[in-house]
């Protein structure tokens, strides 16, 4: 049996994954208990196959990541970064990036496998738990070169005006 643990105390977070847990996987027990500071959603993987398990979860977490973490991503990196815009730029900065991303992701799930990559090497490294935003704060720096790029390029559009 494989059991998992991730811990957050984002409950929109702790909804999305126990509804995609519950409508596609079959061999699971899940249960939820806070301890401590973080509220954990523990899956016990009771089939034979560890590692379509483990496949299959670490592309709920990606998906996860990229729904709840992205665009805050994406904005932290246009403040940081090109702090000398005004809101308003910024903001169309943040859109032409969304599309370039919405793009990508639908020709390509570029960043969607890359982050199941990173999520499924964390777990067969014998983690057993994952702290979220840990692991987005110190885990995906593949994925953030790639938004890292999506913001560059949007903002060389938003300049020559081909956004």
């Amino acid at each position: 049996m494989k059991s998992v643990c991730l811990k957050t105390n984002n409950d929109e977070i702790i909804s999305y994954i126990l509804k995609r847990l519950e409508n596609e996987f079959d061999e699971v027990v899940i249960s939820t208990n806070k301890f401590k500071i973080y509220k954990n959603i523990i899956v016990h993987y009771t089939g034979q196959n560890e590692k379509k398990f483990l496949v299959n979860f670490s592309g709920v977490l990606a998906n996860m990541i990229g729904v709840f973490y992205e665009n805050r991503i994406l904005g932290k990196m246009i403040d940081e970064n090109y702090c000398y815009f005004d809101d308003f730029e910024k903001n169309i900065i943040l859109k032409i990036c969304e599309k370039i991303i919405e793009f990508q992701e639908s020709s390509f799930k570029y960043n969607e496998e890359i982050l199941k990559g990173l999520v499924y090497e964390y777990f067969l490294e014998g983690n057993k738990y994952m702290i979220l935003d840990g692991f987005i704060n110190f885990r995906v720096k593949p994925y953030l070169e790639v938004l890292d790029y999506v913001v560059d390029t949007s903002v060389t559009n938003f300049v020559l005006g081909l956004q």
